[in-house]
């Protein structure tokens, strides 16, 4: 077959297509619906795919519930690059502050929280959690690039510390995720992860 005739692919391709329509289509229901009411049937309907098709990729709800939501984390709050650590800190919070201020968005975050169903096992429980930092960690990187933390900084745990104040008021006290909470929250990351400052 000659270049001219040989198909070419599309960017992303099917297998692509396919994922975000299904993400898209379970994101939907759970704002919605909440994560009680997601249904792989009504997904897989949404989608224009077989009901196999999702199961294939993320066998159980819950899994699916984690891919979604930390796909919505993923384009509602893009990695921030100020030049600095306490900007990018300052903004990655602000960026979770506003995602959690969202009624529906609060109440799927809780349900993430809880979730108990006989098809999560441990691993899966926290699925959603791991994946809403996976990457934020790359401001830490840059930051032990330009010298502002020590070499070997844990970068996931600089982040927890980060954003723990956040969940704990939505969680349990119920206290305002507001402005104050953004700059007591990066003041207090920076004096624990930066020696000088903590000097």
């Amino acid at each position: 077959m000659s270049e001219a005739t040989t198909p070419k692919r599309r960017p992303g391709g099917r297998s692509a297509r396919v994922r975000e329509a299904v993400l898209r289509a379970a994101l939907e229901q759970i704002l919605e619906r909440g994560y009680g009411g997601l249904s792989v049937v009504d997904v897989a309907k949404a989608a224009g795919v077989a009901d196999t098709t999702v199961y294939r990729r993320w066998p159980t709800k819950a899994e699916l519930a984690a891919a979604a939501l930390g796909e919505m984390a993923a384009e509602e709050n893009p990695l921030p690059d100020t030049g600095t650590l306490e900007g990018d800190l300052r903004v990655l919070l602000e960026q979770i502050l506003e995602l959690l201020r969202r009624p529906e968005v609060a109440r799927i975050v809780r349900a993430a929280a809880t979730f108990d169903s006989e098809d999560l096992d441990a691993e899966t429980r926290f699925a959603y959690w791991r994946r809403r930092f996976t990457g934020s960690s790359e401001v830490v990187t840059r930051a032990i690039a330009r010298g502002e933390v020590p070499e070997g900084t844990d970068g996931e745990a600089l982040l927890e510390f980060l954003v723990a104040p956040a969940y704990l008021r939505l969680l349990l006290t119920g206290e305002p995720l507001d402005d104050a909470l953004v700059e007591d929250s990066v003041r207090r990351t920076l004096a624990a992860f930066t020696p000088d400052r903590a000097a």
